[in-house]
């Protein structure tokens, strides 16, 4: 029964996917899943930040990226609303334990979709200023190593609507 509400919910997050913008000459948007990689340039789908309340030390935001050159990596990102963009990794110890720890970069083989995701590698934003309700759109740019800077706009969700739990 979970499956269903999940994919219920999935779908009608992806109605209010929120576009992106192109910056330079690499091709950028945000939009429903299942689309191809592009031929050429990185295309990112699937984006959301979870909602935080102001002074909340810190959120994270989330996204598939596909990457339709040659290989890349995901160096970089940055948001306006934070004092620290980093890029995050989730580790499991093997007693069970995770935590999260920052990464240099996050390769983006060619061809191929990176999705970063609740308890796994993600963009921690971190000394969240003003408030990000449930529904505000918010612009992060992302750098990578070979490719333009990218700016994309993802649209805030509380971490239980989007995610169907509550951690990073």
């Amino acid at each position: 029964m979970r499956a269903p509400i999940l994919i219920i919910l999935s779908a009608a997050s992806l109605a209010l996917g929120a576009c992106g913008a192109e910056n330079g000459n690499a091709e950028s948007a945000v939009s429903a899943g299942g689309e191809a990689c592009p031929e050429s340039g990185i295309a990112v789908t699937d984006g959301w930040v979870r909602a935080a309340r102001a002074g909340q030390p810190a959120t994270a935001a989330y996204f598939s990226v596909c990457n339709g050159d040659a290989d890349d990596e995901l160096i970089a990102a940055s948001f306006a609303g934070a004092q620290t963009t980093e890029l995050h990794q989730t580790v499991t110890a093997a007693d069970g334990t995770a935590s999260m720890t920052p990464t240099a970069s996050i390769p983006l083989p060619s061809g191929e979709t990176v999705t970063l995701k609740p308890g796994g590698t993600h963009i921690m934003l971190i000394g969240v200023g003003d408030a990000i309700a449930s529904g505000d759109s918010v612009a992060i740019t992302l750098e990578f190593a070979n490719a333009d800077p990218m700016e994309v706009t993802l649209e805030a969700r509380d971490a239980i609507s989007a995610a169907g739990h509550g951690d990073h």
